[in-house]
């Protein structure tokens, strides 16, 4: 009878060791309503609303919300050749390879953000190309000696309708 006991108490041991096991929580899980939207070779993990396509097109992670409505979210990461630049030194040349690219070139709020613990830096502007008018928002942020640039884009009177969705998605933006 004893026997007995002891297996079953065995078995319910081990019952309970798989079902905790299968119950564990895994942290880079999209959040709730959320899907990943990120190479599985990137060094970060990016979540989108489930209403945005995802596109892996291009090449790191990123999605569009519609064909209608093509406003985009972008994320891609560089390495930097100094490990002690700050996001405004990064910002800086970058801003000047921008105004190379864009005409009408207007910087119209720069604040400072969290991602994912580190400092970073969030620059609204408006820029055209080929004749096309748009509005971006590029948020910037160093980490482990990599500058990681998030990159909302979309024409100037949808830009405010997908800002909820964009905060949304840096709140989750982590670094793996």
């Amino acid at each position: 009878m004893k026997r007995i006991l002891n297996k079953i108490m065995l078995a319910g041991i081990i019952l309970l060791l798989i079902t905790a096991v299968g119950c564990q929580k895994d942290e880079f899980a999209p959040p709730k309503g959320m899907e990943h939207a990120a190479d599985p070779l990137a060094s970060f993990y990016l979540y989108v609303p489930e209403e945005w396509e995802v596109d892996y097109t291009r090449g790191t992670g990123g999605a569009y919300f519609s064909d209608s409505d093509p406003s985009s979210i972008s994320v891609m990461a560089w390495a930097l050749p100094n490990t002690d630049t700050k996001v405004e030194d990064w910002w800086t040349t970058n801003v000047s390879e921008l105004e190379k690219v864009f005409d009408d070139f207007a910087l119209v709020e720069e604040k400072n953000v969290t991602v994912d613990e580190a400092h970073g830096k969030s620059y609204t502007y408006t820029a055209s190309l080929a004749g096309v008018d748009y509005k971006y928002m590029q948020v910037a942020f160093v980490k482990d000696g990599s500058v990681y640039l998030l990159t909302y884009t979309s024409i100037p009177e949808n830009f405010d309708s997908h800002l909820e969705d964009v905060a949304e998605m840096l709140e989750f933006l982590t670094v793996k």
